[in-house]
């Protein structure tokens, strides 16, 4: 029966009903929106991080040089011994090389327990001297015995005899025996597999489960003179590679720029082809180490100038550093396995000792991403578990560089930062919804009370009243609840895309649909009901008295002035103690970005302390306007709003405040979301080194000189710098020591123009146009080579060339870092005194920067570069747009923007209830009034106006409230994720896009207005007086 008779007066006021459900609907549908959105973010975290990854896995073959030696062990007897019996050892070490090994080393040590019996060590035969301790481990660093060079083909034999002291068991693992030699310094173990060839090597790896591909490479460095054609040698250093075309496919930063690559044949790069004046089908030779040749017919012309996998070091000192070799040749994996290694290990075997820089052998593996679990712990255990399959497919004298798991291992951090990040985001979204719910509650058991009173007075007590409202409010949310969950995911849907939720697992999805509607449902609902069941605990006049007069916690206990107060003491310490200042993430050095998310707690502190004292304010202020008495009142409809507004202030005020929350959380959002994308622009545009990066190809048709910058001032482009850079191409010297830099030369005007430098770096730079022998150091390269400004260095330019020349420089400046080298600067000269040394210098790329600085300008100033200068020759164009640093967290390019757009749209879909909710609250609770004034002759326009004027007190104070408070929530906001940049993030205040909020609300108000009074003017006054 109760539930039939609230079911029935749900159904007879429909606006009463729709503006409760409305709130519960945008309510649930924000908590579950937001939970979709993190699912589908945090499905796309797996594969948003291991994106820019060129190589997923490398097994570096670490084997040296002549390491052709296998060493065996055969312990006599195995199994179990009593004390004092003896165990026989024999050792035999075979070289079935082709070249010999030198200063072989052998170590054999027992383990405890198993002593060595003195006198008992021969070598093939003879005896070996050295009394009662073991000769296989002698000394304290257990040195072993050198038994010199083991030539091809032969084998040295090693017996000895160990003794038990108590009863055990032998097998193999209680004697360790292993071997070094002057070509293989590391040690290698006894009864080791052979290793075995690269491509074998390969093939086993692509067959482990979750790889997709596993290719071999070799590459060697090889002095100068040793590439040439015909009369014609290239004068610097060379290097050689070994891989296929299947390889090349895989790669797309190896570009293929005339023919193709062939197994018996070789490609050449653009660089050397250029230097020898060769082609496809010229021969060239290559002179190896043991003084032997290597001929082969060019079959390729290649530009491997933005192959960072084939030229990053894998050295730990300087490891994935990008040095580039101009003069390069590529043979394939057969032709360096059976041509090249031979020769470096006949060097290797015929030196004084062993080679400085080895062949580098590894196989490059690609693993199978799509099957990579979007979790990135999940996908790190499974990269993990690769890992270990990689290795365990062969032995091997090697080690593997897991860049995969590496940046996983970041990326697992990183995730969960996001979602407690965006959960910070959503909190003010939860909290307006049950602000809201809460401001619908009370209009709702405003528009009961006569209900409740007819109930009473018919019989109705408190339980029934109690059940009544259960049901009421059971009924409201649930289909609020149903209606915000489709809500909420066709948000997500609509912002992320459907295949980005299509990739989160369903358990996921399930999971934050059941907690976003339980979330929803318990903060909505308890707002609802809390405020029915205040409205029910009070009689009908007291509660009509205590609803006028009596003031909420907040306003009585001043809770707003006491957070604002310990707000403003936070604030200043997080300030004073750099607690804004966070950590720095290194994906290279698998460090994850560390952010103090409990800081996040300021800016929604902010957002409920200011809108609350902002309405305390507002409220104080329409209290004191009181109008005076007149006998006469000549314009009613001013006079009129007066009076109603300054007799129930905080009716007015209360609909601003939920008004100002609304504003400040859309202004928030909108000024986080604009510095944030702005941060990336810059740091982008730090990267690239200014807006756009013309490089030059090595097969472009001329040489671009300093003096053809103005060939790229195209409509759009502001101005253009050439620049003089490389990885390691000088050496720094001082009166104390010296090692190879990297050095850019700039135009001391020009570069400052163009790249984004702070003031303190621009001055330096500016000053060497004064200072031509000036050179500005890195700080660390200072402190490195013991120098400070005024001291003198030796410079080595064109290191590694014909044209090396040095020249003295002073130390005019130091710096902390410089935008566009991803390798570093270390020192910077002015580009005209490098020409004036090095006459055959060219610029290796050059910065420009566009006119506007907008997205729309950047496209356009690069189409035309492209329909230019780029379109008659062979241009690498980079803009800030294409540029990322392949070191930053994945934090940087979170999808932020989408949770604004989601947030963004309930946020305003919630001004538009509260509108509605106050509107609708005036027809409640003022009906008698307009009927009063209709009979003393007051118009319907008057009481339009009437109603307006308070909607528009609402939405201008709540408009004027919200964005002060949002934009300081924003950049709080921004202060807090300052870690996740390389430049510190600027406030960036979107006028143009906190106007859309504003103007929605303008929006409602007016509808919501225009509706009210069309209802008024269509209802009879009898019909007034009714409940509705």
């Amino acid at each position: 029966m109760l539930a039939r008779v609230v079911l029935a007066d749900l159904w007879r006021n429909p606006r009463r009903s729709l503006a409760a459900t409305a709130g519960v609907t945008v309510g649930v549908g924000l908590f579950c929106g937001v939970l979709f959105f993190v699912d589908g973010l945090s499905s796309s975290m797996t594969q948003r991080a291991v994106e820019p990854l060129a190589i997923d896995m490398q097994r570096i073959v670490t084997e040296g040089a002549g390491s052709t030696l296998e060493l065996t062990q055969v312990l006599d007897p195995i199994g179990p011994v009593d004390a004092g019996d003896e165990v026989g050892i024999t050792l035999e070490i075979d070289n079935p090389g082709e070249v010999a090994a030198h200063e072989v080393t052998l170590r054999s040590r027992p383990a405890a327990g198993l002593d060595y019996v003195p006198g008992s060590a021969e070598i093939d035969g003879r005896p070996i001297g050295g009394g009662a301790a073991n000769p296989l481990a002698a000394g304290p660093g257990t040195a072993g015995r050198n038994l010199g060079t083991i030539a091809p083909g032969h084998t040295r034999r090693v017996t000895y005899r160990v003794v038990a002291a108590a009863p055990t068991a032998v097998d193999d693992e209680q004697v360790t025996s292993t071997w070094s030699s002057r070509e293989s310094a590391t040690p290698l173990a006894a009864n080791q597999d052979a290793t075995p060839r690269l491509d074998e090597l390969a093939a086993r790896i692509a067959r482990v489960p979750g790889v997709a591909a596993a290719m071999p490479l070799s590459r060697a460095d090889l002095g100068p003179g040793t590439l040439q054609a015909g009369t014609r040698t290239v004068a610097g250093p060379a290097r050689i590679f070994g891989f296929d075309s299947a390889y090349a496919d895989r790669d797309p930063t190896i570009t293929i720029t005339d023919g193709r690559l062939d197994d018996g044949g070789a490609a050449l790069s653009a660089e050397a082809a250029s230097a020898l004046g060769v082609g496809l089908g010229d021969v060239v030779t290559v002179t190896l180490p043991d003084g032997g040749s290597l001929e082969a017919t060019v079959t390729a012309i290649t530009d491997l100038t933005r192959s960072r996998s084939l030229f990053s070091s894998r050295r730990g000192g300087d490891l994935e550093t990008f040095v580039y070799t101009p003069d390069s040749v590529v043979v394939s994996s057969e032709t360096f396995a059976e041509r090249v290694v031979p020769a470096f290990e006949r060097a290797a075997s015929a030196g004084s000792g062993r080679l400085k820089a080895p062949p580098t052998r590894e196989v490059d593996v690609t693993l199978d991403r799509d099957a990579l679990d979007a979790d990135p712990a999940t996908a790190l255990t499974q990269s993990e578990r690769v890992a270990s399959a990689v290795m365990a497919s062969a032995p091997g004298q090697d080690y593997l560089l897991d860049n995969v798991s590496n940046t996983l291992t970041v990326a697992v951090d990183d995730a969960a930062t996001a979602r407690r990040l965006f959960a910070f985001l959503g909190i003010p979204g939860a909290l307006l919804a049950a602000v809201l719910a809460a401001y619908a509650g009370n209009v709702l058991a405003e528009a009961q009370r006569r209900d409740q009173a007819v109930l009473r007075t018919r019989g109705a007590s408190r339980r029934h009243l109690l059940r009544m409202l259960a049901v009421r409010t059971t009924a409201l949310v649930g289909v609020g609840a149903l209606a915000g969950l489709v809500a909420g995911y066709v948000a997500a849907t609509v912002v992320l895309g459907h295949a980005s939720l299509a990739r989160a697992s369903t358990s996921a999805l399930v999971s934050s649909a059941v907690v976003g509607t339980a979330g929803g449902l318990l903060v909505t609902g308890a707002a609802l009901y809390l405020t029915g069941r205040r409205a029910i605990d009070r009689e009908i006049d007291e509660d009509r008295r205590r609803l006028d007069r009596r003031a909420p916690l907040w306003r009585r206990a001043r809770l707003d002035l006491v957070l604002a107060f310990l707000l403003a003491v936070a604030v200043t310490a997080a300030l004073g103690t750099g607690a804004f200042e966070g950590s720095a993430g290194s994906v290279y050095s698998g460090r994850a970005v560390r952010l103090d998310l409990a800081l996040l707690v300021l800016p929604v502190s902010v957002w409920l302390a200011g809108s609350l004292v902002a309405a305390r304010l507002m409220g104080a202020a329409l209290a004191r306007a009181t109008p005076t008495s007149a006998p006469r009142i000549d314009r009613p409809g001013p006079a009129l709003l007066r009076r109603s507004v300054t007799r129930r202030p905080w009716a007015v005020v209360n609909a601003a405040l939920v008004a100002s929350l609304v504003v400040a959380l859309a202004a928030c959002l909108a000024t986080f979301t604009a510095s944030y994308d702005a941060a990336k622009v810059d740091d982008a545009r730090y990267s690239n080194g200014a807006d756009v990066r013309v490089t030059p190809s090595p097969t472009a048709e001329r040489d671009y000189g300093a003096g053809d910058a103005d060939r790229f001032r195209v409509a759009g482009v502001a101005e253009v710098t050439p620049v003089v850079y490389s990885a390691s191409n000088v050496v720094l010297r001082s009166d104390r020591t010296s090692d190879p830099a990297n050095l850019a030369a700039v135009e001391p005007t020009g570069f400052p123009a163009v790249a984004p430098v702070d003031a303190g770096t621009a001055a330096l730079v500016d000053e060497l146009e004064r200072d031509p022998t000036g050179l500005i150091l890195s700080r660390d390269t200072a402190g490195f080579l013991q120098v400070g400004v005024g001291d003198r260095v030796h410079v080595l330019l064109a290191r590694s060339t014909p044209d090396q020349v040095e020249i003295v420089a002073h130390v005019s400046g130091l710096f902390e870092r410089l935008p566009g080298f991803p390798d570093g600067a270390d020192a910077v000269m002015a580009l005209d005194r490098h020409l004036e040394a090095v006459p055959a210098t060219v610029p290796d790329f050059f910065l420009a920067s566009v006119e506007r600085g907008g997205d729309a300008a950047l496209q356009e100033a690069v189409t035309r570069l492209r329909r230019g200068p780029a379109s008659s020759d062979t241009l690498s164009i980079d803009t800030r747009a294409t540029t990322f640093d392949r070191d930053q967290s994945s934090l940087a390019a979170l999808n932020v923007a989408g949770l604004v757009d989601l947030d963004g749209a309930f946020a305003l879909a919630m001004a538009t209830v509260a509108v509605g909710v106050f509107v609708f609250g005036l027809l409640l609770q003022r009906r008698r009034e307009y009927v009063v004034l209709r009979a003393q002759g007051v118009g319907r326009g008057t009481l339009r106006l009437l109603i307006a004027a308070e909607a528009a007190i609402v939405a201008v104070g709540g408009a004027i409230v919200g964005l002060v408070v949002g934009v300081t929530m924003g950049a709080l906001f921004v202060a807090v994720l300052r870690p996740l940049f390389v430049l510190d993030p600027g406030l960036v205040v979107p006028w143009e896009a906190l106007g859309g909020p504003v103007a929605l609300l303008a929006v409602a108000t007016v509808v919501a207005s225009l509706g009210a009074a069309s209802v008024v003017g269509r209802l009879a006054p009898t019909e007034l007086l009714r409940d509705e």
